[in-house]
């Protein structure tokens, strides 16, 4: 996933446009769907998306997974060419035995803006890969392990994570907000660019702090978290 990630941050560079040019796409039109999947064996959600939102609950009812998509395109044109390109989004989603696939197909255009958020709901425990250019990301679930990389924006986590997780966030810039358990067993490395990095409430041991550095150990440490940020603030809290 991080080849992924270093694709859609190039592909960043060439589709980045100056303020005004950004703010001349005055119209816009979007459409709303929605996807039902029967969750059997799979235990790992995958997601790649360039431009828009992410969001992630997990459930501890459900047995399903449902991804709500809105799709939105903003014209410099008219009204009408933003609602008669909604077609160019592709959006694929496809699940095999072990993970849930879905992936966005934003078009690269001088006269548009391609906007696609994902509202995902799942059940607790799914592993989630989770790959996004510009926009942001939440996710509010309990899970073994949890990679985001996000290129430009903010990236909001409130998970309960297993004795063995492995969490790995990433993020250029924008904010990380991570909010886990007291109880909580895991190293966890956090590092900033420019910015700041703060701790409310988790009791670490063997802190380790540096202007731009810290590490430290909740629990016994058996999992990992590695907290990563250009430019922007780090925020760790306890719930």
């Amino acid at each position: 996933m991080k080849k992924y990630f270093l694709i859609i941050l190039s592909a960043l560079l060439i589709y980045s446009c100056d303020e005004d040019s950004v703010s001349s796409f005055t119209y816009d039109a979007e459409v709303d769907e929605t996807y039902t999947y029967n969750v059997t064996t799979q235990t790992e959600l995958v997601v790649l998306n360039t431009n828009g939102n992410v969001n992630i609950t997990g459930s501890d009812t459900t047995t399903n997974l449902y991804c709500f998509v809105t799709n939105k395109v903003e014209s410099k044109l008219s009204e009408s060419d933003a609602q008669s390109h909604l077609s160019d989004i592709d959006i694929s989603i496809e699940g095999n035995a072990n993970n849930f696939n879905i992936e966005v197909d934003n078009p690269n255009n001088d006269d548009r803006n391609y906007v696609i958020t994902l509202n995902i709901i799942l059940p607790n425990n799914f592993n989630q890969i989770l790959t996004l250019g510009n926009g942001n990301i939440t996710v509010n679930s309990t899970t073994k392990k949890l990679m985001g990389y996000l290129g430009n924006g903010n990236f909001i986590a409130d998970v309960t994570l297993s004795d063995t997780c492995l969490a790995e966030i990433s993020v250029g810039n924008g904010n990380l907000n991570l909010t886990i358990p007291g109880g909580t067993n895991a190293l966890l490395t956090a590092s900033v660019g420019n910015g700041n990095i703060s701790n409310n409430g988790l009791n670490f041991q063997n802190q380790q702090i540096s202007n731009n550095r810290f590490s430290g150990t909740l629990g016994n440490g058996a999992g990992r978290i590695l907290l990563s940020l250009g430019n922007g603030n780090v925020t760790m809290n306890k719930k």
